[in-house]
């Protein structure tokens, strides 16, 4: 539907409510006069001319408000009739009565500001005009016909300018209500919009959703939901009762009990799948929601073994790419091991044993990586543990280690796993520190109730491109790198519920160990 169409609508339906009005209304007078007309029969100047325009003026409300309703065409030129009726039928009315009186008087400005609303700036102001004139020169008509003086014609202008005044707020008002109306339509259009796109993503993915309010009637739900419950799809459009639809899945739900983010396996009668449920608490204004998320459990035991198969290729592969690398180097050093001098035999062997070194290495590091050893943590007071660390594992760098430790820190982590980590992340730091620096930072301290461990070098940084790579293995941008050293250093932490993450600074490499402090 087009704005216009849409202003139109809604102006119909103004329109509409203001015909009922006025039948009302004219009801409403037919009824007093009917009832009052011997008690005020001297109130009115011409009794008879009171008595016919005011029933005219009903049976033509009557026919106009019946054309309106049921014949929907000529809908302005239907509006500005009955307007111009309205001022012909309420002219005669104040003729009858002797001037404006004040029920009349308000009816007239009824009127002129529906009028105002209703047809256009023109026609508006034509009956505006009309409007005054009938109520102007009506006086001279009453005093032709009665020999009274002008005595109501004070009372005439000041109801003609009030015409004037009720048409201004009138414009005023259609210029309010058409902004509004534009931002109304708009929404509701954007709102239509984003209602399509939802729906259309819904029916898209594979995964089942199911919403349910308190009394556990299915408010939302797509048709692969549908489909996995064994419920016909037309209920994914519709608010129906849970217990008809699946009555083995009400059965299972507690709502009073149920947990956020509780997981189970269900199977029903009705469904020909296992199927994974996870459940989901939506908070929205004055009513709790739950979400139900569906899945196949089968394929999802298919799909993680197709991870494993590709993460299990992946690592074969890179396995042997970088085993290829030492392994030409000792294919070709002992090829020229027969024919070289004995100081070339020298340099040979010591090639191939740093060679051989280097894919023990290898296989060492992808045993620790794919080993699921225990963890076994303990309580370690940073501001101890870290010289003695350094003195022990690092004695070659204490002179390029430049600490600042905050006193009272104390963690659980597993202490072999926690001086691998911190080996990786200094030998790594020193490794890519500036030449201009002789020494690298290792700041702990809180916050927000956690342990932070920083490892800066003040080199290069990482590249923006390779932040993404760092914790996977094999990813390295030093050539004889192996790129298992911060994926095992991630992993460690893992571990120990421990989080180790690249933190961006202005100049060089930091690396944060957060873990929480112990009170």
């Amino acid at each position: 539907m087009q704005h216009s169409q849409y202003f139109e609508l809604n102006q119909y339906f103004f329109g509409l409510w203001y015909a009922a009005y006025r039948l009302l209304i004219t009801s409403c007078l037919v009824l007093i006069f009917i009832l009052t007309q011997d008690e005020l029969a001297n109130n009115y100047e011409f009794p008879q001319l009171y008595f016919y325009v005011l029933w005219g003026y009903f049976f033509i409300n009557c026919v106009q408000f019946f054309n309106l309703k049921h014949f929907k065409q000529h809908i302005p030129q239907q509006f500005a009739f009955i307007f111009i009726v309205d001022v012909i039928a309420l002219s005669l009315l104040t003729i009858a009565t002797n001037g404006p009186s004040l029920s009349i008087s308000i009816l007239f400005l009824t009127t002129i500001f529906a009028a105002s609303l209703l047809l256009k700036t023109q026609k508006a102001l034509i009956i505006t005009l009309i409007a005054v004139i009938a109520v102007i020169y009506q006086q001279f008509l009453i005093s032709f016909l009665t020999q009274h003086s002008f005595h109501n014609l004070g009372n005439s202008v000041i109801l003609a300018v009030l015409f004037f005044v009720f048409y201004a707020c009138g414009q005023i008002a259609v210029r309010r209500f058409q902004l509004l109306d534009h931002v109304n339509f708009s929404q509701s259009q954007e709102l239509k919009r984003l209602q399509n796109i939802n729906r259309y993503i819904l029916e898209q993915i594979e995964t089942g959703y199911l919403v349910l309010d308190e009394n556990c009637h299915i408010v939302l739900s797509n048709p692969a939901a549908c489909a996995l419950l064994g419920i016909a799809p037309f209920y994914a459009f519709d608010k129906y009762p849970l217990y008809k639809l699946q009555p083995d899945l009400f059965e299972l739900l507690n709502f009073d009990q149920v947990q956020n983010g509780e997981k189970f396996q269900f199977e029903s009668q009705l469904s020909r799948y296992h199927l994974h449920i996870e459940v989901q608490k939506l908070i929205v204004p004055q009513q709790v929601l739950t979400l139900l998320v569906i899945q196949d459990g089968q394929k999802m035991n298919q799909q993680v073994q197709q991870l494993k198969l590709a993460a299990l290729g992946q690592l074969s592969a890179s396995i042997a790419h970088e085993i290829r690398n030492p392994l030409a180097a000792i294919v070709q050093a002992n090829e020229l091991l027969p024919h070289s001098t004995i100081d070339q035999q020298q340099t040979l062997s010591q090639m191939i044993s740093k060679q051989t070194k280097r894919i023990d290495k290898i296989v060492q590091d992808t045993l620790s990586m794919v080993r699921n050893q225990a963890t076994q943590p303990i309580t370690i007071q940073l501001d101890h543990f870290i010289p003695l660390f350094i003195q022990e594992d690092l004695p070659d760098l204490k002179t390029k280690i430049l600490c600042h430790i905050a006193p009272q820190l104390s963690l659980n982590f597993d202490e072999a796993q926690f001086r691998q980590v911190l080996i990786n992340l200094i030998r790594n730091a020193i490794r890519h520190n500036s030449p201009e620096r002789s020494t690298i930072e290792l700041h702990c301290y809180t916050q927000d109730k956690n342990i932070h461990i920083d490892v800066c070098d003040f080199g290069e940084g990482v590249a923006i491109q390779d932040q993404a790579h760092l914790f996977q293995p094999f990813f390295s941008t030093a050539i004889t790198g192996t790129g298992l050293g911060l994926y095992l250093s991630h992993s460690f932490c893992e571990a120990n519920q421990a989080l180790l993450s690249y933190v961006e600074q202005q100049q060089g490499a930091c690396f944060r160990i957060q873990c929480r402090q112990l009170t």
